[in-house]
């Protein structure tokens, strides 16, 4: 028996280890795992969190402009920084989303691991930034220059007024040279800035009284900047509309003028193609770009009234039968030659697809509150393209100007995708 003295240890550490392994599997089974999202679940929270943090991103880039000019350029340098920083970040996050739309289908954990990296950037972004922003309330604290700023805000009032006043007689001065539909971006634009206006002239009277009766007003303050600050950028936006107009109608002179040069080019193609299908589609292209030219230069109806032109949807026309017409002589020419000509094409190509993607911008800025991740992802993969058609326009401006139209047609998507969220 002395040789058995180790067997009731045994026993009680076994039966020990039993009753702890029971204990374990019990509370497994009452406490089951975290149910996994699902991917929907998923696609759909990183659509949200790109929609806030493109909108936090959006306030962060006004409020370094309005931290610069109530703390000094050195105070806000490590602010604007971060801001930078990311921005470049939640163009990852949008690539990523343009990815899970585009074309090519993608396996079910590519879409699970993009949708939560997308989650991931935009948390770490919107921390960043609120952080930051935390230090400048605190600064904002104290009230001692509160009347010196409010003066301030007022006097950007009284320019802001006198802008609304300057557009509104240029675009007065437009809508009797071009059509309505030219000019009724900028007269929307030009509605939200005198709204906002009006606004901050009434909450400039209410921070006044704040100050006057002795009460905090920093936040009040810090609201009214940010409010001017968007009235300005709605102004700019106006400005820019009507410039368009103007750059437009030069540049559609210009894309007439390369249209016709490939008009003449195409039926000395014609004539010399062996096969009688090549001749047809081009035959084809030269019949619809002659009458894209007609419509762009015609001033009178089929019925004879006058007609006001928009220079920037006859510049679209122009180079929509440019493209049509570069497609049919694609097999007639040389790989030179086609090098050659992209060349030519390409500086219109990149004035369009700066131009949509300008109009998909300000359509964005003026409504944040109502865009969703959609237009926002479309805009985001049309400021990379055009980004990849301005690097490769020496080396490459083939790919170039394909990367330019992509811009450009995805560019159109994003504004026609905002207009309709806008409603």
């Amino acid at each position: 028996m002395d040789d058995l003295w180790w067997l009731p240890s045994l026993i009680v550490f076994g039966g020990v280890g039993i009753i702890v392994w029971l204990l374990v599997t019990l509370l497994r089974r009452r406490n089951p795992k975290t149910p996994v999202a699902s991917i929907d679940d998923l696609h759909r929270r990183a659509g949200i969190a790109l929609v806030r943090t493109d909108d936090a991103v959006r306030e962060a880039e006004d409020e370094v402009g309005f931290a610069e000019a109530e703390f000094g350029r050195e105070a806000a340098r490590g602010y604007a920084a971060d801001v930078a920083s990311a921005r470049s970040a939640l163009g990852e996050a949008f690539r990523l989303r343009q990815s899970l739309e585009d074309e090519i289908a993608d396996t079910e954990a590519q879409r699970r691991a993009w949708n939560e990296r997308i989650i991931s950037v935009c948390e770490d972004v919107e921390r960043t930034l609120s952080a930051r922003l935390r230090g400048f309330d605190e600064r904002r604290g104290a009230e001692r220059s509160a009347p010196d700023l409010l003066d301030q805000l007022e006097r950007r009032i009284d320019r802001a007024r006198e802008r609304l006043t300057t557009t509104g007689l240029a675009i007065a001065s437009a809508a009797d040279r071009y059509a309505v539909s030219a000019v009724e971006d900028a007269r929307v634009l030009r509605r939200a800035a005198q709204d906002t206006v009006d606004q901050a002239t009434d909450d400039a009277a209410q921070t006044k009284d704040r100050i006057d009766t002795g009460r905090p007003a920093a936040a009040a303050l810090h609201a009214l900047g940010r409010e001017l600050q968007q009235a300005e950028d709605r102004l700019d936006a106006v400005e820019r509309s009507l410039a368009g107009i103007t750059a437009a109608e030069t540049e559609l002179a210009a894309a007439g003028r390369e249209l016709r040069t490939v008009i003449a080019e195409a039926e000395a193609l014609r004539a010399e193609v062996e096969r009688a299908e090549t001749a047809a589609v081009i035959a084809a292209a030269v019949e619809r770009a002659n009458r894209a030219l007609l419509e762009a230069e015609s001033t009178t109806s089929t019925d004879g009234d006058r007609v006001l032109p928009d220079p920037v949807r006859r510049l679209e026309a122009v180079r929509a039968a440019d493209i049509d017409l570069d497609a049919a002589l694609a097999t007639a020419r040389s790989a030179q030659q086609r090098l050659d000509n992209a060349r030519e094409a390409l500086r219109g190509a990149l004035f369009t697809a700066d131009s949509n993607i300008r109009v998909a911008v300000d359509v964005i800025a003026a409504h944040r509150g109502s865009v969703g991740a959609d237009a926002r992802t479309r805009l985001a993969e049309a400021q990379r393209q055009l980004a990849l058609a301005e690097a490769a326009a020496v080396d490459d401006p083939v790919e170039a100007l394909d990367a330019a139209r992509r811009a450009s047609r995805i560019a159109q998507d994003a504004d026609a995708l905002a207009r309709y969220d806008v409603g």
